[in-house]
Parts: C-alpha cells; structure tokens; sequence
C-alpha cells in the first residue's frame, strides 16, 4: 500500500505495472457503476475516482525516480493523459450518449437528472473501455521508454535498494 501512498522513492516496471493494473481495474468498476443502478447517490459513486488521482501521481513519480528523472515530469504524462481522455469523451458522447429529451418545464430537476443519468448508462461501458485502453497505453508506454537506473541515484531511500 505504501507503493501507491507515499511519493518517495522507486519502484521498477514491475511494480509500477501491477500497481497501475490495480488503479485501473478500480477505476473501470467505477466507471461502470451507473449501470448497477439508476439511483443519483450510485452514480454520484462514481465520482470517487477522482480520489485515484494521487495514487496514479504517486506511482508515476516513482516510476520516473527509477528512470533518474525528475518526478515533475509526470505533468507531461497527466497533460498528454488529459488531452487524450477528453478526445476520447468527445468521441463517446457524441456516438453513444442519447440526444438531450426535450424538459417541458426547465425548473424541474426530476427530469434534468432523469436525462442525466440515461447518458451516464449510455456511455458508462463504451467510457469504461476507453479509459482501460487508454491508460494500460500509458502504463505500457512509459515502462517502455523509461529504462530502469539499477545504480544508486538521487531518489533512493535508505531502505529502497
């Protein structure tokens, strides 16, 4: 648990992949729990995964202190992370998201949130698959072009290596 907690240190391509898989399977679930049900407090849940952005930061910033790199990088990763999430949520929305039903009275929030969550389990599966593809290209990309240093540097811990 320390591995996705605490930002200090190192961890190898190992163990960055099988934290990320972990992350990634928990953001999936979430994501797809606007189809368990249709009740605003579920879909609301899914919201929570904002709550994996720490980890994710966590685990990418070690990752980049195994390769000797500055943990301030990640902001390169989370920014091409971002541009390709939004162009993927474009995507989706405008496939698979039902049009906006007409509301008869604009006040009334039952219908807002009716039309709301028909979107939401309309694009909650096509969003859940993008997203796992998405980020396992990450994942996989950056253990590819980040070369593990076996040698001592900067970003060891006493009780790393």
């Amino acid at each position: 648990m320390n591995t996705m907690l605490n930002p200090q240190g190192r961890i190898g391509p190992v163990t960055f992949r099988n934290a990320a898989m972990i992350l990634i399977a928990i953001g999936a679930i979430l994501t797809l729990l606007p189809l368990a049900s249709a009740s605003p407090s579920l879909m609301a849940l899914s919201f929570v995964s904002l709550l994996l952005i720490y980890p994710w930061v966590v685990i990418w910033v070690k990752r980049l202190h195994d390769a000797g790199k500055s943990g301030w990088m990640f902001l390169v990763v989370l920014v091409l992370y971002l541009i390709a999430s939004y162009a993927s949520s474009l995507f989706i929305s405008a496939q698979f998201a039902p049009a906006p039903a007409p509301v008869a009275n604009p006040n009334d929030l039952s219908a807002m949130m009716a039309g709301m969550a028909a979107q939401m389990r309309a694009t909650a599966l096509p969003s859940a698959i993008v997203s796992v593809v998405i980020s396992l290209a990450f994942v996989f990309a950056g253990n590819a072009l980040l070369r593990s240093d076996p040698a001592p540097n900067a970003y060891d811990l006493p009780h790393t290596r």
